[in-house]
């Protein structure tokens, strides 16, 4: 009897099993068919990158900084229906320790060690590689109608030069700003009018902690005359319970924050771009402020004052090899003796104006005031800089003239020389000197065919007495060396 029962138990359970690979299959092919009523469309990138710095902290010696990085981006692109599109965003080789960016995995990646693990889980025993996560970046819907059209989801940010809202779209670019919105494109001829909302945090939602966004753009794209005009506004609202800001140095000085209060920040962004066959020619300006949402144990509210300019210029003239070009701009520098005032503005990470200044954390001291974004980018014990390229403009003014020269049309060669000044005395109690220095980057490209790039670059820094910080420190000679490749689809 006990074998009849297990026989007909066995034959139920491979009964329920065929049922269910049917029904599974019937349930593929009914959405695999609703699937391809859309269409699909693939972009992407993957990029590697190789780095070599020497003496990133201009105290001389031979500390090295050498890695390699690499990274795919895949763009999906889903029209569902007459003038309904899906977007999205998927990171793979992402890197944990540069989180929410596009920075890539360093090349090596091992499995990591814990004790008490077998060989296979050990870095240098085992035969394999750390497995990697794929990060969904971007997801939002378009719907396009006759005198506009509707966005709605997790979109990319970009306005201008880049210089305040970056999307990150360049081959080389380690950083991107989304934002989580719903947003109206009104277009009226050359003109269109975008307001959007957008929720910053969503930290509870029954309380009242979020962060929101409330933002405005305005902006006229002519093609016939090769001029845009836009204006950029954004709000940023959030209680006392929704304030997250980092305190400390430099936001604080080193007053401890007593309380968290409400956010009421502002950033008002415009810019003007002519871009013909021979001139391109760029301004972008940014001016920011508002109560940062840090309170000081003397009960005071740690404000934001700051603005920033940047500027573009590129010559190129019919039936010649040459390209000039032209950066300069300015970004106020944080004052460390007003500890309830951030007079600081940060460039978006994204606009780079040097190989190594600016890009690169250097010397021994945070002389740009950075560090409200980028956070410790040096060791304590030793003060050697441990981060990537995680430095951006700001507290300084700056100059960088460049050349591009074009073999023919695979192989071009690129020169900058970048120079500049600090806005403000970055150590309070110190009387350090303005200059940076000189730096010199020389970089070939090679474009085998539309879609790939190579290129190999070299940069030397002749620091200036900045660097020193009135006496503490080194301002010796340093150089970069990198090789890059990006592939485009």
């Amino acid at each position: 009897m006990l074998v009849c029962l297990q026989s007909s138990r066995m034959g139920v359970v491979q009964k329920n099993s065929v049922i269910l690979i049917v029904l599974s299959f019937l349930t593929f092919a009914l959405f695999a068919n609703s699937a391809f009523a859309g269409d699909l469309e693939w972009s992407g990138l993957y990029r590697f990158e190789g780095q070599f710095l020497k003496n990133s902290e201009l105290s001389g010696g031979d500390r090295e900084i050498t890695y390699g990085q690499h990274h795919l981006i895949l763009r999906p692109k889903i029209t569902a229906g007459d003038g309904l599109t899906i977007y999205g965003q998927f990171n793979i080789f992402n890197n944990a320790g540069y989180p929410n960016s596009q920075m890539g995995q360093f090349w090596g990646s091992g499995v990591g060690y814990t004790a008490g693990n077998p060989a296979a889980d050990s870095n240098a025993a085992s035969n394999t590689q750390k497995a990697e996560n794929i990060e969904v970046t971007q997801l939002y819907l378009t719907y396009t109608q006759e005198y506009g059209s509707l966005l709605v989801g997790r979109a990319p940010l970009h306005f201008g030069l880049g210089m305040t809202h970056n999307a990150g779209r360049g081959l080389f670019d380690h950083w991107y700003d989304t934002r989580d919105m719903a947003a109206y494109k009104f277009v009226i001829g050359n003109l269109f009018v975008m307001p959007m909302f957008g929720k910053s945090s969503e930290s509870n939602i029954q309380q009242p902690d979020d962060v929101n966004d409330y933002m405005v753009q305005l902006q006229y794209e002519n093609p016939e005359t090769d001029l845009e005009l836009g204006v950029f506004y954004q709000l940023r609202k959030s209680s006392g319970q929704g304030s997250d800001t980092p305190t400390g140095t430099p936001l604080g000085g080193a007053s401890a924050a007593a309380t968290k209060s409400d956010v009421d920040t502002r950033t008002v962004s415009i810019y003007a771009l002519r871009n013909s066959e021979n001139l391109r020619l760029g301004l972008e300006a940014a001016f920011q402020s508002g109560e940062s949402g840090v309170s000081l144990t003397n009960g005071d509210n740690v404000s934001w004052g700051g603005f920033g300019v940047a500027g573009e210029v590129e010559y190129r003239a019919q039936d010649s090899k040459w390209r000039w070009g032209l950066k300069g701009g300015t970004a106020s520098g944080d004052d460390p003796g007003t500890d309830a005032k951030f007079e600081g503005f940060i460039f978006d990470r994204n606009y780079d104006i040097g190989m190594l200044m600016f890009n690169r954390p250097l010397g021994q001291n945070d002389f740009l005031r950075t560090q409200f974004q980028t956070g410790t980018v040096r060791d304590a014990a030793t003060n050697r800089v441990n981060k990537a390229d995680v430095e951006a403009v700001s507290n300084v003014l700056y100059v960088a003239p460049s050349a591009r020269y074009h073999f023919n049309d695979r192989w071009s060669l690129d020169q900058t020389i970048v120079t500049g000044w600090l806005s403000e005395n970055p150590i309070a109690g110190r009387n350090v000197a303005k200059d940076l220095g000189y730096e010199y980057d020389i970089s070939l490209n090679f474009t085998p065919r539309k879609g790939v790039m190579w290129v190999n670059q070299a940069g030397f820094l002749f620091p200036g007495a900045a660097w020193e910080g009135d006496g503490q420190y080194g301002s010796k000679f340093a150089f970069g060396l990198a090789t890059k490749a990006a592939i485009s689809f």
